[in-house]
């Protein structure tokens, strides 16, 4: 397993950005460690890993046992940072959006031994990063086969009134106009959704006491209606934090690679 710092001109943002990547160690096709390197060994799943309104590139690795669990399901896990712009294309802003998902897929891949594959390639995030997970897949199902959303921000407009304690610069992040009816927009995304992307699968988590369980219950008929059986709904006692986030980390990541529930 191995932890990589990555430091570099991003051509869509214009400045330096960073990126974590774990990386687990290639095996053979008896599924044992290669005690030797080579540039044979077939391109690795991949969990495209978004963080939440304060972090950075390095939140998960600090907070969590990923890097543990990247060994354990033998995935690379990249990290980007987007500071505190919701993945979003910002209005006269960074255009953190047109990087993360069309600049950041081909860098990784050009340094990195990833895969392009659907069924390789997975989307998770908690938080801010849990609403650009689901953006992400929802807006390019085709490239994805699951996506997993911890405590997700799913109502812009209910987020900007309820939370403006904790992002009093929500209005300098989006317009208006990407408020609703936009491709910013989670439930506009579920509609224009063409019906033979709707196989993505698709996990919501939240806590009893998450601040954002209000908004994520009431999108959850949404994600059932679209997706049926490939939408899962989990929720535990908890707070929107770390401690809740840290519990159901190995549920999502078996979910993921995995693909079944694996009950905590």
């Amino acid at each position: 397993m191995s932890i990589h710092s990555n430091n570099f001109y991003s051509n869509t943002l214009r400045r330096s950005v960073t990126v974590q990547v774990v990386l687990p160690e290639p095996t053979n096709p008896a599924g044992k460690v290669e005690q030797r390197f080579s540039s044979g060994h077939e391109a690795l799943p991949v969990i495209w890993l978004l963080h939440g309104l304060g972090g950075d590139a390095t939140t998960w690795i600090r907070q969590t046992a990923i890097e543990t669990l990247a060994t354990q399901y033998r995935v690379a896990v990249v990290m980007p940072q987007t500071e505190r712009g919701f993945y979003n294309d910002v209005p006269e802003g960074p255009k953190y959006w047109t990087f993360m998902t069309e600049e950041l897929p081909e860098r990784m891949r050009f340094i990195f031994p990833l895969s392009a594959e659907r069924d390789k390639n997975f989307v998770a995030g908690n938080s801010m990063g849990g609403y650009g997970a689901l953006r992400w897949a929802l807006s390019k199902p085709a490239q994805f086969a699951a996506v997993a959303a911890l405590s997700p921000v799913t109502d812009l407009v209910r987020f900007r009134v309820d939370q403006a304690a904790i992002m009093p610069d929500f209005d300098g992040v989006f317009s208006k106009q990407q408020l609703t009816d936009s491709p910013a927009d989670l439930d506009f995304l579920l509609d224009q959704l063409p019906s033979d992307q709707t196989d993505l699968r698709v996990l919501m988590t939240t806590g009893s006491e998450d601040m954002l369980r209000g908004m994520d219950v009431d999108f959850k008929p949404k994600l059932a209606a679209k997706f049926g059986n490939q939408f899962l709904w989990h929720e535990l006692p908890g707070r929107h934090d770390w401690p809740l986030w840290n519990q159901q980390l190995p549920m999502v990541m078996h979910w993921l690679v995995k693909g079944t529930f694996k009950a905590i």
